[in-house]
């Protein structure tokens, strides 16, 4: 059953003179659920309790997790698939995401919450999956291209790399940052932080940390380079 919003909760709760007190952070391990599936129900267990304040709890989805990003979709690949992912997200941007996924109203009673738990997956029941997974879907209809289009960002991330370890290799720099592995990651990270650098930045995304990620890698690999450079 749908889950009404919060304006209508209020307007709900005061009806039956109580106080609604929304919460956004839930951290109370004594709980107690009643069997009562109705929120009218409950707020009169809680009016005929004598108790003034009652307590809310909302969940909601978040747009982002079911969004595919268009960006992993650039001009490598072929027209039909990026329209097909560009429909995709214009009808996930019709849905309601203000629409409540759980909802626990609750009242204290020496320091137990009582209460009643709503939930309401309409998101499943539509039959919408994340976005890593519609993507999939996606690619699945287009598989020869997506196939190429994966060949070329495979050549052009070598190309890139190649790029980005030349401008190492010509920064006088480097050699005074290449002596531990904190130095290579801090110097590897101040660099992809210029305005003219942030095009390679994508080679290391997420950089980790110092001592293991894709920066560390990247960085060992450079290194191990540059030596060989510097031995011809």
């Amino acid at each position: 059953m749908e889950i009404i919003k919060k304006p209508q909760l209020i307007e709900k709760i005061r009806e039956y003179k109580l106080i609604p007190v929304e919460v956004k952070v839930l951290d109370i391990s004594n709980r107690i659920f009643l069997g009562m599936e109705e929120i009218e129900e409950f707020l009169k267990f809680v009016s005929n309790s004598n108790l003034g304040c009652v307590y809310y709890y909302y969940t909601y989805y978040s747009s982002e997790k079911y969004i595919i990003p268009e960006d992993d979709y650039n001009d490598k690949y072929e027209k039909k698939l990026k329209n097909e992912v560009r429909r995709y997200n214009k009808q996930i941007e019709t849905l309601d995401f203000d629409s409540p996924k759980s909802l626990i109203l609750f009242v204290l009673q020496n320091g137990s919450l009582v209460g009643i738990e709503l939930y309401y997956p309409w998101i499943e029941n539509k039959g919408i999956e994340a976005a890593e997974y519609a993507s999939d879907e996606i690619e699945n209809k287009f598989p020869f291209e997506v196939k190429r289009a994966k060949i070329r960002r495979k050549d052009n991330k070598k190309e890139d790399e190649n790029k980005l370890r030349e401008i190492i290799f010509d920064d006088p720099e480097f050699a005074m940052h290449s002596k531990n592995q904190d130095l290579r990651y801090w110097y590897l990270a101040d660099l992809l932080d210029k305005e003219d650098m942030k095009q390679y930045r994508y080679l290391v995304h997420p950089y980790g940390i110092p001592s293991s990620g894709k920066a560390k890698v990247f960085m060992d690999i450079t290194l191990m380079l540059y030596k060989e450079r510097k031995k011809e």
